[in-house]
């Protein structure tokens, strides 16, 4: 069984390890490269590269060697912003081996053979940014919904053409699942679909498409967000789903949570039924804002391997 996943970068760990160890499962890992804030957004407009914070995340997620994983994601402070060593090293390696250096970073990571972390984008080089229209005007760069204010989200559109690379084209067209979620939905999901040829693909693909709902709400994105809302917002960039993984268990409401992307404020409600909508409590008790793996995997084996 193949799989692509498509998440943000926060989300990525707990996702990831769910994933990960179910045996007989290839993994095409499919982070954001259009971030625009902290490390990410400084190196970007210094060295002219794609963001690497996303994509750092993912490949960390997925190391079997620990000790590196925890040292590269490690913060230092330089010129006034707290560097990921994480980004400096992917950095680095771009500057080494081009646009082949995720070959070498999967050697020195142990990313183990199953799991590949792939850009949709082959060119290492993009540097146009993240345009967000929405009830507040017209917003350049990813950063802009990093805020805690509500934002009522129009459209989203690159600042500049991307293409679809060849690996990740072979990978959507090749797998029997392609999973969305969990993660940003303007900010890190749907900017996936905004490259040229990608919805294409997705459309071409005989693939199982999988929608994880976010356990909670960011604040300027998806406010007051149901499982349903997440649904049409894809439906209106021509994607539908096979099977929607909802979380059904809602704490207290709390006050606003700072993530760390932007604040977080509500449980996301499931409104949805019927064969297709799979509800469990899969809330991580330390970190209730993000999913428990172990709750997840078990979800997601049985979509995969019981249908």
């Amino acid at each position: 069984m193949k799989t692509v996943t498509i998440f943000g970068g926060a989300g990525a760990k707990n996702t990831l390890l769910a994933l990960k160890d179910l045996k007989g499962l290839k993994i095409y890992s499919i982070p954001s490269v259009f971030d625009s804030g902290g490390s990410t957004g400084e190196i970007r407009r210094t060295f002219k590269v794609y963001a690497l914070g996303d994509l750092r995340e993912h490949l960390l997620a997925a190391s079997e060697d620990k000790n590196i994983a925890s040292a590269l994601s490690i913060r230092i402070k330089t010129r006034g912003e707290n560097h990921s060593l994480g980004n400096i090293f992917l950095l680095n390696m771009i500057k080494k081996y081009g646009e082949n250096y995720l070959d070498v970073v999967h050697k020195v990571l142990a990313i183990p053979s199953h799991i590949k972390v792939m850009p949709i984008v082959s060119n290492v080089n993009y540097s146009g940014n993240l345009i967000v229209y929405s009830n507040s005007g017209k917003l350049v760069g990813e950063d802009s919904l990093d805020v805690n204010r509500r934002l009522k989200v129009r459209d989203v559109k690159l600042e500049k053409k991307a293409k679809i690379s060849e690996e990740a084209k072979k990978a959507l067209l090749s797998s029997d699942y392609i999973m969305f979620g969990p993660g940003d939905l303007y900010s890190s999901l749907i900017p996936n679909l905004l490259v040229d040829g990608a919805h294409e693909v997705l459309t071409k693909s005989k693939a199982k498409k999988i929608l994880i709902t976010n356990v909670m709400n960011k604040v300027s994105e998806t406010s007051g967000f149901k499982t349903s809302d997440f649904v049409d917002a894809f439906g209106r960039f021509g994607i539908s789903f096979d099977k929607v993984v909802a979380n059904n268990r809602y704490l207290d409401e709390a006050k606003r949570v700072k993530a760390k992307y932007g604040y977080l404020h509500g449980f996301v409600k499931n409104d949805l039924s019927g064969e297709n909508v799979i509800e469990s409590d899969l809330i991580n008790e330390k970190t209730p804002y993000e999913h428990d793996p172990t709750k997840l995997k078990e979800v997601l084996r049985n979509i995969i391997f019981r249908g």
